[in-house]
């Protein structure tokens, strides 16, 4: 691995995802909002990565947590590669990133999720709920908790207390 200093704009744009995140989008304005945020944090990211400024585990995790808020295959695509080589050099959440990127890419290829990581939020009745389809009958026994995945009930309780909140 390069020199181990993590880039502080890159954790800055990662924070900066994770904010505008932590709120509740009432509006296809404010989607369209976040949309546009993503677009333009992810285009920061490729060129960082283009001149050689993502190195560290930290940087890895970070960069591929913003594609995995990409709009097409390719994004999630390099999210899991970014995920795995966080993962390889000891980022302990880019082992949920791996999961959550592979279903993610998946999904957008048209495949059901394997990993159940994916949720979408139910307008009509103002509840998360799992996204369909999903294949985890190959998933062996241990795999989600290898890759610290919380059980499809655990995350819909975090994910629906955002919006009592």
């Amino acid at each position: 691995m390069p020199p181990e200093t993590d880039n502080l704009r890159l954790e800055d744009l990662f924070n900066a995802d994770q904010k505008e995140r932590a709120q509740i989008l009432s509006s296809s304005a404010a989607v369209e909002a976040l949309k546009q945020s993503d677009l333009a944090r992810r285009k920061e990211v490729r060129e960082m990565m283009a001149r050689g400024e993502v190195n560290t585990a930290a940087d890895l995790y970070r960069a591929g947590v913003i594609f995995l808020h990409g709009a097409a295959p390719n994004d999630f695509l390099t999210a899991h590669r970014l995920a795995a080589m966080a993962a390889l050099n000891g980022h302990r959440s880019a082992r949920w990133l791996l999961a959550a990127s592979l279903d993610r890419f998946l999904m957008s290829i048209g495949l059901p999720q394997v990993y159940g990581t994916q949720f979408e939020r139910n307008e009509e009745e103002n509840r998360y709920q799992l996204r369909l389809p999903i294949d985890d009958a190959s998933v062996l026994h241990f795999e989600k908790r290898f890759f610290d995945v919380p059980s499809v009930i655990e995350r819909l309780t975090q994910l629906n207390r955002r919006i009592q909140n």
